[in-house]
């Protein structure tokens, strides 16, 4: 799916200890793999840019569930569906 140069972000902490990729696949293209480890010490500067309105952190919630449609939420978020990107579940 990565265009020739592009890159790969792992972000987060992957469910297997081994991911199989196709070598010549990535070679062929010169792709690039970087891990990123969350938060990763940055959490104060993601709240400052929040403070600061540097970006609208809205437009990444994509799906809201009241507290009764919890599990609707998790199943939505475990299994990728309907295009979400962040459901929030409102107490």
């Amino acid at each position: 799916m990565l265009k020739p140069g592009g890159k790969l972000m792992m972000i987060g902490i992957p469910e297997t200890v081994m991911l199989p990729f196709n070598m010549d696949n990535m070679r062929h293209k010169e792709l690039c793999v970087q891990n990123v480890r969350r938060q990763n010490h940055c959490v104060r500067t993601a709240l400052d840019m929040i403070a600061r309105r540097d970006f609208d952190v809205n437009v990444m919630t994509t799906h809201r569930f009241s507290f009764a449609e919890t599990r609707k939420a998790l199943d939505l978020v475990d299994k990728y569906e309907d295009g979400v990107v962040k459901a929030m579940i409102k107490f």
